[in-house]
């Protein structure tokens, strides 16, 4: 809890919060402008596009942060173990996303079961976005040095959202380390099979568990 409690600081020092109030803002005045029928099957696409910002590129931050302070390196010596750290960051940025997206919801949906789907499949994807980009940015010393081999990432990461809005689906895409996160979003907003939630569900954990201990194991590779 002590952890967790210092990322909260950590993150409200910076300013995440704020970032995150202005860039639901600008969600609300863009969907403002939409028409008001189908507006809720946006809702996927819209969440995946907003935890770009507030998981994945907050959790870079983050990182890029802590290597330029020193603190990355001080931590190495204390009790605190890395993935300690990174449960914290991803546990905190994937609830901000679920904040942020159950906001988003109490406008679009009734409430219920697909305000509990939607938060579920925001914060599956929020933490796996997370810990991706702490991977990509921890022992980076500036921007551009993470940036440009992050944007391909990125451009993976999103590829479901792309899909979901094309209204495509291909046995493929399971493989994908966020479609089962997709799967809960879309169940918000769509008919969806059970089994598609308890595959989504255990292929989302696996891969949540995977990125934590990829994110662990390259903590200390060089820029």
């Amino acid at each position: 809890m002590a952890t967790m409690r210092c990322e909260l600081e950590l993150q409200a020092r910076n300013g995440l919060y704020y970032t995150v109030g202005f860039v639901l803002l600008v969600t609300l005045a863009v969907l403002a402008t939409l028409p008001t029928t189908g507006l809720a099957r946006l809702l996927p696409a819209v969440a995946f596009n907003n935890l770009a910002i507030t998981a994945f590129f907050f959790a870079a931050a983050l990182a890029l942060l802590e290597t330029s302070e020193g603190s990355a390196t001080a931590r190495r010596v204390t009790p605190l173990h890395q993935r300690e750290l990174l449960v914290a960051r991803a546990a905190t940025l994937a609830l901000l996303g679920v904040v942020q997206h159950l906001a988003l919801g109490l406008l679009l949906l009734a409430p219920g079961r697909g305000l509990l789907l939607l938060a579920a499949g925001v914060g599956l994807a929020g933490a796996v976005m997370a810990l991706l980009g702490h991977y990509l940015a921890a022992g980076r010393r500036d921007l551009s040095g993470f940036l440009w081999p992050a944007l391909p990432w990125l451009a993976l990461l999103m590829a479901p959202m792309i899909a979901d809005v094309l209204e495509w689906q291909h046995p493929l895409l399971w493989l994908h380390p966020l479609y089962g996160a997709l799967i809960f979003m879309r169940a918000a907003v769509a008919p969806v099979a059970w089994w598609e939630l308890a595959l989504g569900l255990a292929l989302a954990l696996l891969w949540l568990g995977g990125a934590l201990w990829f994110a662990a194991k390259g903590e200390h590779h060089d820029a």
